[in-house]
């Protein structure tokens, strides 16, 4: 539906704009406008997935991200980039609703896998802390541009990857998911928990333990 709005307004828009120049020059805005909001508001694809509840662990967000933060940065993987963002609902960092910290975590290497980010978080949930990833897609913006053409496919995404792009972000992925579990280990370990039981194995198309 939003890409019909888009074809119409524009279309429209360059007819009228050689017939009535007002009328076409004011559809072009509004094309133009349904454009930027359709591509600002384009959520993020969750390709892969983890999750674990900690009995008892509320009050110790702090110290997850950041024993993840300090084991990532300690792997020297290369070209990594981490920062810490509100996000939104549909993981993104532009937003107007209700929004909680993560830990984003990019690998820079090359423009392909530069649209796949791998989002940490830990809240509190009553007495626990809720700990979990998602390895993300979102093409940049002038790629969710082009997708909006008619006739265009799906560009730059995992389909497109080469095999070298793909063992790069599994290592990637892989690599974040190991410092996360070590991180969890360690707090479960000091609450006298018992961190052997945990499920350690993602879910989605990676399914990397």
């Amino acid at each position: 539906m939003v890409k019909l709005a888009i074809y119409f307004f524009l279309f429209f828009g360059f007819v009228f704009l050689l017939l009535f120049p007002p009328l076409g020059l004011l559809l072009l805005v509004i094309g133009f406008f349904i454009v930027l909001i359709a591509i600002l508001n384009r959520k993020a694809d969750i390709l892969d997935n983890w999750s674990i509840l900690i009995k008892d662990a509320k009050g110790q967000r702090d110290a997850v991200i950041s024993t993840t933060r300090g084991l990532i940065t300690s792997s020297n993987a290369p070209s990594i980039e981490m920062r810490d963002e509100k996000v939104g609902s549909g993981l993104t960092t532009i937003t107007f609703g209700e929004t909680r910290d993560f830990l984003i975590v990019s690998d820079r290497r090359s423009l392909k896998l530069s649209n796949f980010k791998t989002f940490v978080n830990a809240n509190d949930y009553g007495n626990h802390l809720f700990v979990s990833w998602y390895l993300t897609y979102k093409p940049d913006f002038w790629q969710a541009l082009l997708m909006l053409l008619p006739g265009v496919r799906k560009v730059l995404s995992l389909d497109e990857l080469d095999l070298f792009n793909k063992q790069d972000l599994t290592a990637y992925s892989t690599n974040v998911h190991h410092c996360l579990l070590a991180a969890v280990d360690k707090l479960m370990l000091n609450l006298n928990q018992d961190p052997s039981k945990i499920d350690r194995k993602s879910r989605g198309f990676l399914g990397i333990s």
